[in-house]
Order: C-alpha cells, then structure tokens, then sequence
C-alpha cells in the first residue's frame, strides 16, 4: 500500500488520511463527531492511493460483469481514476472505464476490467490505484472543473475545505473475479529444486 495525500484539508482538524482504514473488509457509515473518519481514507484533492491484494490476483472474467467493486465516497461527487497494475510489473497500469469513460464519481462502483483498453485474458492484477481528480476554476467559462458544475465564485466557499475532508473517499476495495497468487516458493525448495536440475543434466551429459 502507498498513499500520497492531496490538498483542500482545513478547519483546525486533523484529516482523515489514515490509509489502513480502506484495508479489509469496507465498512460505511457517518461521523458520529468532526474527524472521526469512520471507516475511509480522504484522498485529498490530487491524492493518490495504491491498494495491493495478498492472497488473490484480480482477473478478466471474459464477460461484461463487474469484477472489481470500489467503495468511494465523498461531497460534490469527487471525480477520480482508477487503474490496476499488472502483477509482476511495478510500471504497467491500465486505466480502467465505467459509463462516464476513464472518469469515476463517488458511491459504490462495479467496474468490468475486461473493457479497459489493453487487457486480455490471461492477464493477472495485483494492484489497484485510485487518483483524485483536483477541482479547478476554469476562468474561460467561469465553472469548477472535476465538481458538479458549480460557478468558481459559488464553490469558492469549499477552498479550504471546513473539516477533515477532501477529495475522494474510499472505504475499500472489492475483488470479485481473482485467482489465487501463486505462492512463492520457499528459499530451501528453490535450492532444491535447482540441484535436481543440475543433477538432470549431470545425468543427460553422462549418458552421452
């Protein structure tokens, strides 16, 4: 897991950037007081999160089913990617597509993986990065860009922000078309299995 907070926090509260709360098992529900940060990550506004699976790859199902689910929150409908990362290759990503094209808004969010430009069956993930969207003014037309669609001079009252949050929040990750990751093989076992390739070939050579 890796976390890069954003930007927009304010108020005089701690935010809520503690990024082991979208480990596990997503769980939704209010603040019961001003930075609880029940259950979620704020990403902040340009934050960027990586998630990584332990026991299990996620993979195309070869139909047009969700096999990722992504647990967001957050207020103004936060615009974000998401994007899964080959296993094995720390620098392949693959931008991933919903109804809006490359462009996500909060609340839970089924994803088919198969749709993304570049993946093919075969291919196994093991991890999944999600990155906010920063809300901007667009000073040619006057609108916040990457928000609802508000004026700049309406939505200027969110910059800073009056509490803990910003951006998008995830409260976790769902894999639902996985296998399991291959279970690396111990350093005795590779010693092992090393010297009876040697031996094979000892054998191959005597023979001729």
């Amino acid at each position: 897991m890796s976390f890069t907070p954003g930007f927009g926090f304010g108020g005089g509260v701690a935010p809520c950037t503690d990024a082991s709360n979208a480990l596990g098992v997503a769980s939704a529900g209010p603040d019961s007081y001003l930075g609880e940060c029940n259950g979620y990550v704020s990403l902040g506004e340009g934050g960027s999160l990586v998630l990584g699976f332990d026991d299990n790859l996620l993979v195309p199902s070869g139909d047009a089913a969700p096999d990722l689910q992504v647990f967001a929150g957050g207020d103004h409908d936060e615009h974000f990617l998401v994007l899964i990362g080959l296993a094995g290759k720390l620098d392949d990503w693959f931008a991933l597509t919903g109804a809006e094209g490359s462009i996500f808004l909060g609340g839970s969010i089924g994803i088919d993986i198969d749709a993304a430009a570049g993946v093919m069956p075969g291919m196994a993930f093991s991890r999944v990065m999600i990155v906010d969207l920063p809300r901007y003014c667009n000073t040619a037309t006057g609108v916040m860009e990457w928000s609802v669609g508000e004026a700049c001079g309406l939505d200027i009252r969110h910059l800073p922000y009056d509490g803990p949050w910003a951006g998008v929040d995830i409260y976790g990750l769902g894999a639902i078309s996985t296998v399991p990751a291959p279970i690396p093989l111990p350093a005795a076992g590779l010693m092992l299995a090393t010297a009876l390739g040697g031996l094979a070939a000892l054998r191959r050579r005597s023979r001729g």
